[in-house]
């Protein structure tokens, strides 16, 4: 079934009848058209509302890229290589349309995980009773910073093993050359953080400039880890309260990027307002992955044209490293 993104050269309209002369409203300039079982549907990218529809076959039009000429005037959309109704096993990525998103929580890996996240956060927290994060004190090194730089950049290469693997990616031994692929396909640079409490520390995001071809020091938290890793005597300098915070941010990015921005909504929710306490995180930069998002399998009602889509079910995928 096909995927075409598309620029809508109508906005902020869409065209259709048995002609395409009658206007409809499309509040979108770009969107996302693609195939169900019975029909043709379109979205505005990353919209959640309503979703236009049209059902197939129909002598107004060949295929699914004709019907995206005549309604939104694109004549050359791009087509994606994904897969409708799939998703990456724990990799969140938002919907690039309206429609329901995967009901999977692996709830049993999200709850060992948040333990960790949260003694790392607790550390940290701590560790500003004693260290003010501003300007001045980023430079700060010692004992406990590099403490928690340790346990936070084991976290977050826990994280990093568990989705290789649970996406059957296979190696005798795993290391920055085999992390760094998780880069584009869990969105990770799009994240940025800041301190809820501390609003002049600069925000920040831990994944930026990761480079494939320099994945070890091109993230300079990481780096610092496996100095002060290593050789403590010589490198004890690079255990800064800048590269702590930005190691317990990575750990709190890899925490989202696997299980959810909203993995905790709900009016029992205990665990998002531990973090929020000391991160504010922000998706940013999106658009350039949008062609990448996650789009729900559709289908119309039988027993009406303008019936609302019905979402069908979602299928659990391994990405392919």
């Amino acid at each position: 079934m096909k995927i075409l993104f598309f620029q809508n050269k109508f906005f902020p309209k869409g065209k259709q009848g048995s002609n395409f002369d009658q206007d409809f409203f499309f509040h979108h300039e770009r969107g996302v058209a693609f195939e169900g079982a019975n029909a043709f549907f379109a979205s505005g990218v990353n919209h959640g509302g309503e979703v236009h529809s049209i059902r197939t076959p129909s002598t107004t039009f060949s295929d699914l890229k004709d019907w995206v000429t005549k309604s939104f005037g694109d004549a050359q959309p791009v087509e994606s290589n994904y897969i409708l109704g799939t998703y990456y096993k724990r990799i969140w990525r938002p919907l690039a349309c309206g429609g329901r998103p995967p009901n999977v929580t692996y709830q049993e890996k999200l709850n060992e995980s948040f333990v960790s996240l949260r003694i790392l956060l607790t550390k940290l927290e701590k560790l500003f009773e004693t260290i003010e994060p501003n300007q001045a004190n980023l430079s700060t090194y010692g004992h406990k910073i590099r403490e928690i730089i340790l346990l936070a950049c084991m976290e977050v290469e826990s994280s990093w093993t568990a989705v290789l693997k649970e996406n059957g990616y296979s190696s005798a031994r795993l290391s920055t050359n085999d992390y760094v692929k998780l880069l584009k396909p869990m969105f990770l640079d799009a994240y940025e953080l800041s301190l809820q409490s501390y609003p002049h520390f600069p925000k920040f995001t831990p994944f930026d400039g990761w480079d494939p071809s320099n994945p070890t020091t091109s993230l300079s938290w990481y780096d610092a880890y496996n100095k002060t890793k290593h050789d403590r005597e010589e490198n004890l300098k690079f255990a800064t309260l800048e590269n702590a915070v930005y190691a317990v941010g990575a750990a709190v990015v890899m925490f989202h990027a696997q299980f959810g921005l909203n993995f905790g909504t709900g009016p029992f929710d205990q665990k998002s307002p531990i973090i929020r306490n000391i991160f504010r995180i922000v998706t940013t930069g999106l658009e350039k992955y949008e062609k990448e998002f996650y789009i729900p399998k559709f289908e119309l009602a039988s027993d009406s044209g303008k019936a609302n889509p019905l979402v069908l079910d979602w299928t659990a995928i391994n990405y392919q490293f």
